[in-house]
């Protein structure tokens, strides 16, 4: 299966198109806040201020900056406040800016999503178009006018038929409030299509789609496998334990059927008030006992071959069998 990725050239090219362009966006940002800070800083004013319309009246509210989405390229420089009484510490005053630079780094790292975004949509657009028979033995991907790529990739079928993918890109800018980073973000959009011998059978990026589907269903099942293993320690130990539940359960039931547990159980009976006046059914004690008595000198019978066995227990032991109740089943039905 031949897999199309983009040219690291045309990828960095990409990214050093949009790094430009959002930067000179930020820099006219950061001369218009100076700009404005400056201002209001000669007309002796600490904080900016705006309307807010909410339950039915107009509120004027001081601009508070901090984490505010339009400085995400900037560095601030806040003013400190001054104490109010002796002693107290100084703090960052995020309602009053006072000037900020461009934060390359930061733009950096946002030219490169968006970088990573775009080539991610080209290679979905050509891997889209080839078969998983495909052969691709050509590309001819370059920058056109206007820093735009285009150009077409070329291969042959399972049955050596020539076939072509033709693509070219488009700029789709958002400017401002209408982006997605308050500045300028680029959409970048590609249009293609395949041209020549026909795609036979499943798509490269389907194949890819359901290899990343098949990796992470396999890393949650191993995640869950490991975790299922750190309850080993405690489920290796049921066999013995059950064991020792079924002969305690075995000792009450068989006193319960002796002369004073039938005595025992006619206090108890006769102590409830709803039973004062009614007869104790002593069938009914013997039967229901009896019951639960064989149920558990079953499980005890059972667990028998479980007991010092722990490749039996281990056996059993997975993701469907780790609790007490799930080996209490499994022991029943052996």
């Amino acid at each position: 299966m031949t897999t199309f990725k983009l040219d690291t050239k045309l990828a960095d090219h990409l990214e050093q198109e949009i790094y430009e362009k959002l930067t000179s966006a930020v820099e006219l940002g950061a001369k218009e806040y100076n700009g404005d800070w400056k201002a209001r800083e000669a007309r002796g004013e600490k904080f900016e201020t705006y309307e807010d319309y909410r339950f039915g009246r107009t509120v004027t509210k001081k601009r508070y900056f901090y984490n505010h989405p339009r400085l995400e390229f900037m560095n601030v420089t806040f003013a400190q406040s001054e104490p109010e009484y002796e002693g107290q510490k100084t703090h960052t005053d995020y309602h009053r800016p006072l000037s900020c630079t461009v934060n390359y780094e930061a733009c950096k790292a946002n030219a490169k999503a968006q970088r990573n975004h775009s080539v991610g949509l080209l290679e979905s657009r050509i891997n889209g178009h080839l078969a998983v028979t495909d052969v691709v033995y050509d590309t001819n991907l370059q920058l056109g006018k206007a820093n735009l790529i285009v150009g077409n990739v070329t291969g042959h079928t399972k049955d050596d038929e020539d076939f072509q993918i033709h693509t070219q890109m488009m700029w789709n800018y958002r400017y401002g409030a209408n982006s997605a980073n308050g500045y300028l973000t680029q959409y970048v959009q590609f249009r293609s299509d395949r041209r020549g011998a026909r795609q036979e059978g499943k798509t490269v990026l389907q194949r890819l789609t359901e290899l990343e589907k098949q990796a992470k269903a396999d890393a949650k099942k191993a995640e869950a496998v490991a975790k299922n293993e750190a309850k080993w320690e405690r489920f290796r130990v049921l066999p013995d334990q059950i064991d020792r539940w079924a002969t305690r359960e075995i000792k009450k039931h068989e006193k319960m059927l002796t002369e004073a547990g039938i005595e025992k159980a006619k206090d108890e009976f006769f102590n409830h008030y709803y039973n004062k006046g009614r007869e104790f059914d002593l069938e009914h004690h013997n039967t229901w006992v009896n019951r639960e008595l064989t149920e558990v000198k079953t499980y005890k019978e059972r667990v028998q071959k479980f007991l010092n066995n722990e490749p039996a227990v281990r056996e059993v032991f997975g993701l469907e069998c780790n609790t007490r109740d799930d080996f209490k089943y499994v022991v029943w039905k052996s």
